[in-house]
């Protein structure tokens, strides 16, 4: 199956009777479109590309981690939206046109191009979007989470210099289930469900704490930031939870699942316990490990 043809079963899967539920007159949901804007995070890194740029003109596609998933997901969430709504807009969000937009807001800011950065994409229904560019962590390897278990000792993407132990998050469950919607299924700038889950954490390795959320009927969601996979027990695969669960279609995610690296499965909270191992993963730190202590 292609990338786009997967995207729209994506879509499809999204569109399952919980989003009827919370929005059950298309035409008077309660939150209205001027409530939220839709949210890409999306990570600007020299390092891959074989020649890292020392220029804006020098700047390439590759530089831009997962840039065609990032489009693609961009492209059906607007169509999700704008089918909610009602509404529509005349313009298509391309690769190039996202690309364009993000080297020049980059040139704009008068940042630099040897290092990477998070760019925080608002885009409104309307069209209107807005770019924003902030400092992030260097990764010598955006997979090395995955590590051999995974990917096999030989594999091109993991770097001998990387340690993926060395960056493991804390993890923590939180104690309530969280009520699915849209804005958890697609990523927007209405984000209280996953702000009130953070509340718990104690703050004890600031940047390097998450929390899991999980669904009214117990089945595991995603992070408050991050999608999550956990290790099946009986075949030791790492397994993402199921779009049904509530969970955001992240582009790594995507990526991961696309690739064969993880599989997605219904995870029962019940099956979650302390002391277990977790990959973790969005489109600006890639891939991490992390292991749950409460």
């Amino acid at each position: 199956m292609t990338k786009s043809l997967q995207l729209e079963e994506d879509l499809k899967s999204i569109h399952s009777n919980y989003i009827n539920e919370h929005f059950p007159n298309s035409k008077s949901p309660t939150v209205k479109a001027t409530d939220f804007e839709i949210l890409a995070t999306i990570r600007y890194d020299p390092s891959l590309s074989k020649q890292p740029p020392t220029t804006y003109k020098e700047i390439s596609h590759s530089n831009i981690f997962l840039l065609s998933e990032h489009v693609a997901r961009l492209d059906y969430t607007f169509k999700f939206f704008h089918n909610l709504y009602g509404t529509s807009f005349d313009s298509d969000i391309s690769e190039e046109f996202l690309f364009t937009q993000i080297v020049k807001s980059l040139e704009q800011s008068g940042k630099t191009v040897d290092k990477p950065y998070k760019i925080r994409g608002l885009f409104k229904l309307n069209g209107e979007s807005l770019l924003e560019i902030h400092e992030a962590p260097s990764r010598t390897d955006l997979l090395s989470g995955l590590h051999e278990d995974t990917l096999g000792a030989d594999d091109p993407t993991l770097s001998n210099h990387s340690d993926p132990l060395r960056d493991e998050l804390d993890v923590y469950v939180s104690p309530k289930s969280s009520l699915i919607s849209p804005f958890t299924s697609f990523k927007t700038t209405k984000r209280d469900v996953y702000n009130e889950a953070r509340e718990i954490l104690p703050g004890l390795k600031p940047g390097q704490e998450e929390v899991l959320l999980f669904n009214s009927q117990k089945q595991l969601m995603e992070g408050s930031i991050t999608n999550v996979a956990i290790k099946r027990k009986s075949d030791n695969k790492w397994v993402t939870p199921l779009l049904s669960s509530g969970c955001l279609c992240g582009v790594t995610r995507h990526h991961l699942l696309r690739k064969d690296y993880i599989e997605e499965d219904i995870i029962q909270m019940k099956d979650v316990s302390v002391g277990d191992e977790v990959l973790l993963f969005n489109g600006i730190m890639g891939v991490k490990r992390g292991r749950i202590v409460g």
